[in-house]
Formats: C-alpha cells, sequence, structure tokens
C-alpha cells in the first residue's frame, strides 16, 4: 500500500437504527469452523520476537499503572501485522446500493467501533485477511459524513472550515492511516436496511463493546449472545443472537453475575471473579486479587474472544499451577519455546483424569464449569505436546479468552449490566418462536460466520513504538 501517497478508505459501521426496524428482524447467525493453523506455528512467529503479555495488554487497552496505554489502543493495531486465519469469528453484511456483500467481517467484544473493509482504487493493495472489500465510489446512496455532524464530532472532535467541510481523520487504532467518515446502507435482508455511519481502513472488525458506536449499543436492544462448540465436537452449532433472542434455554438453568464497568477502558466487559476450584476445591486465592480499581484503571476481569488464551496475575495462577501438578502427578514436558509453563505429552495425559476445574463469580451459585478442552489444548499433533492455555502475565488485570468461553452460552443484558452464563454441551441450541421468519433474511444479509480456534495478532513492525 503506498503509504504516504494514497488515502485508505475502510468503513466503521456507527449503526443508526430507523424506527420501522424491529428487534424480531434481527437473524439468528450461525457459525461454521474452518480448518485452524497449528498453534504452533503462530507461536512460534511471535514467542522470539515479542512480549505476548505486553503485546495483548496493549491489544485490548488495558490501564496498568507502569504503562497506561493512549485512547484507542494508541496504533496498537496499526503496529500488528493483521489478523491470521489461525481462527476468527467472522461474519458477512451487504453494504451500499445495490448492496455488495463484505466479508471477512472480525467479532470483538473489546472495543466499541465497527469497521467494514472497504477497497481503495488508488492503492496497490486492498486486500485483507481474506476478505472480500466495499468500494464506495460504486454505491449510488454513499454520501460524505459533515464534520459538524455528531457522529463526527464524538468519533474525531475536530475544527471544521468552509474548505474542509467534510469528516475526514487519522485513525489511530486500526491502521494509523487517514480516512473518512461517511454514511451508507446496512443491509439486513428482506428489502430492509439501516442507514449506517462508515469510516475506512483495511481491518474490519464488529465490534459489540460498551461504546455508543458499538454495533449492539447502535442496534438499540443493548442484548446479544454466543456460543462457540468445543473444537473436538464437529457436530454441534455455533451461533451468534441479537436483541430480544439473545436470552437462556428454557429447558437450562442460566447462571447470572454482575457486568462490571471501567472508568479507565469503558468500552470492554468486565466481570466479578471471586475464585477458582480444582476438584471442587476453592483454591487459596487471596481476596482482593481480581477486583477492579476505579480510581487507576488497574486490576479486574477482562472476557475477551479475539485473545484465545486466559491470564491471570501472577500469585493467582502459581497457585492453580501447583494445584494441577499436584493433581496430575506426571512429568511434565518443555513448552517454553511456545511461552507455556505447564505443558504434557498427550499419551501421559492419556493415563490420568485431568482435574476438573470451575470459575466461581459474584451472584447467587455462579460457578461456570469447565472442560479439559477448556484449558488443555494439543498444540501440536506431532509431538503431542498438551499445555494448560491459562498463562500468567504481570499486571493486575485477569483475561478470560475465547477457549475458556467454549461450550458456554454467554448472554449479554448491557443496559441491564448482567451476563448469564449456561452450558450448551450436549444440548440442542435454543428454538425460537420467530426461526421459520428469519430464514427469509439470510440471503440477503449472506450472514455466515466461519469459526477457528485461535485469533492472533503478530507485529508489523520490530518494536511497538
Amino acid at each position: 500500500m503506498a503509504r504516504n501517497t494514497t488515502l485508505v478508505l475502510a468503513f466503521l459501521v456507527l449503526v443508526l437504527v430507523m424506527p420501522q426496524m424491529v428487534a424480531s428482524k434481527f437473524p439468528r447467525i450461525a457459525v461454521k469452523k474452518s480448518i485452524p493453523k497449528k498453534v504452533i506455528e503462530i507461536l512460534k512467529e511471535i514467542s522470539h520476537e515479542h512480549d505476548l503479555p505486553d503485546l495483548i495488554i496493549k491489544f485490548l487497552n488495558v490501564s496498568d499503572k507502569r504503562q497506561p496505554p493512549p485512547r484507542n489502543g494508541g496504533g496498537v493495531r496499526s503496529q500488528l501485522a493483521g489478523i491470521t486465519d489461525v481462527g476468527s469469528y467472522q461474519l458477512s453484511i451487504g453494504v451500499g446500493t445495490p448492496s455488495q456483500i463484505v466479508s471477512g467481517v472480525l467479532l470483538d467484544i473489546n472495543n466499541e467501533l465497527v469497521w467494514t473493509q472497504c477497497g481503495c482504487p488508488l492503492c496497490k493493495s486492498t486486500t485483507s485477511g481474506g476478505g472480500t472489500l466495499f468500494y464506495p465510489n460504486k454505491s449510488s446512496t454513499v454520501e460524505l459524513e459533515s464534520c459538524k455532524s455528531s457522529a463526527c464530532q464524538s468519533f474525531s472532535p475536530q475544527t471544521c472550515s468552509s474548505s474542509a467541510p467534510q469528516c475526514f481523520f487519522r485513525d489511530t487504532y486500526i491502521s494509523n492511516t487517514p480516512g473518512a467518515l461517511v454514511t451508507d446502507k446496512f443491509w439486513f435482508g428482506g428489502g430492509d436496511s439501516v442507514n449506517v455511519t462508515l469510516g475506512c481502513v483495511l481491518l474490519v472488525t464488529a465490534e459489540l463493546g460498551r461504546g455508543p458506536f458499538s454495533l449492539v449499543s447502535q442496534l438499540g436492544n443493548g442484548r446479544f449472545s454466543y456460543y462457540f462448540a468445543p473444537n473436538n465436537d464437529d457436530g454441534e452449532e455455533s451461533f451468534v443472537y441479537f436483541a430480544d433472542d439473545a436470552k437462556p434455554n428454557k429447558s437450562s438453568r442460566a447462571m447470572s453475575t454482575p457486568l462490571l464497568e471501567s472508568n479507565a477502558n469503558p468500552s470492554s466487559y468486565y466481570v466479578g471473579l471471586t475464585g477458582i476450584q480444582v476438584d471442587g476445591k476453592d483454591l487459596p486465592i487471596p481476596s482482593g486479587t481480581f477486583d477492579l480499581n476505579q480510581t487507576d484503571g488497574s486490576g479486574g476481569v477482562i472476557l475477551s474472544i479475539t485473545v484465545p488464551l486466559t491470564f491471570l496475575p501472577e500469585r493467582a495462577y502459581k497457585l492453580l499451577e501447583e494445584e494441577l501438578k499436584s493433581k496430575i502427578g506426571l512429568p511434565t514436558a518443555n513448552g517454553s519455546a511456545l511461552g507455556f509453563d505447564l505443558c504434557y505429552t498427550n499419551k501421559s495425559l492419556a493415563t490420568v483424569e485431568i482435574p476438573a476445574m470451575a470459575l466461581v463469580f459474584d451472584g447467587n451459585n455462579a460457578v461456570m464449569k469447565l472442560d479439559k478442552s477448556n484449558y488443555f489444548y494439543m498444540m501440536d499433533v506431532d509431538t503431542g505436546l498438551e499445555c494448560l492455555t491459562i498463562l500468567q502475565w504481570p499486571y493486575k488485570a485477569s483475561l478470560l479468552g475465547g477457549l475458556i468461553q467454549e461450550g458456554t452460552h454467554m448472554i449479554y443484558d448491557v443496559r441491564g449490566n448482567k451476563l448469564q452464563f449456561e452450558s450448551f454441551q450436549q444440548q440442542a441450541s435454543p428454538t425460537r418462536s420467530d426461526s421459520s421468519n428469519n430464514k427469509g433474511l439470510l440471503p440477503e444479509i449472506f450472514v455466515s460466520l466461519l469459526v477457528a480456534n485461535f485469533l492472533w495478532v503478530v507485529l508489523l513492525y520490530d518494536v511497538l513504538y
């Protein structure tokens, strides 16, 4: 891409819902599994050159007393080489008139802006992540957003002038390139569309965070849910729901815990983790280890689906590692080349019973029971290396990644500040009364999510700053 001479356009989706659009018109989104790249190959790409915990903490815009990150990540994504096909949760949307199908939209719950991939006719390269692009010059309904509009000033406060009446900006979060906000049609299917405000970079994400510009906020209902089937279950369906369809299965007993907000990181979802159990026994983790400090923004427990691994503060991790080692009672294998602390050969693990784990949250008996696949993963079939996918890092915050959420239906009530969760393993996906009506919407919206096991980010430059 000609960085100094071309304007890269890609589109930030700020959905402005029309009055005629109702919650029942949002279709059920099914998820497919794609074939993941070997985890060991990805880890080798980054483990020798970069500090993975530092990279992730900046990627998520998490505050830390040692190095508070700038607003919107301070261009961290611009210093990442992009997202590999190791594993992402992706969807396709229709944008413009006539509708252009834009694929490769990545789901993310840790930021507030929704970016849709678009093309730049002047750029040498306009592809990213294998998705298709949106070309604004081919749409008859596209309009440049005014510099004085509330959307422009909220996203990128700037001084307007008669010589520059449109909303241009330099994105510091996605790609550190110039861009522009425009308004165009966003197609939900069946002939229904809404006006959306879009902004431009090559990386595309569907942000479901807390911010006012996230997709879930702009859809108006403040509810969404997702379920990602375990990697070892090829017969189970994965899905995403929005609005009123994001609710527990009637036949299950859903647990509930408050969703917390961070003053320093307002776009992310935090939960109150009170403890970790191994074989039903509470680990002696000191009180306050997982607390969120609203004064400096440190600590707390963040939910993420873009980062597969789970990270704990050092003292909590050490207690967990020691208990697992004691229960398993086998010689460990060396996983240091990949950055893992606790590994075994799969042959040795097959001879013992892996200790059961559970996460204990604030709330009445809010215990999330985990399957072995949530915290032990086969890193490489050839070597038989199987490692604990919960790691330690030097931060006060904790991160519950995508792997530990597999097999659990995660239901977000953003307005009510509540997270519900229920196990879907060996259960059918929820039955919805309007499922037959949704079928007619799918051809127009072309909703198809591709799921794999991991989403990794690799640095584009040799240094972070």
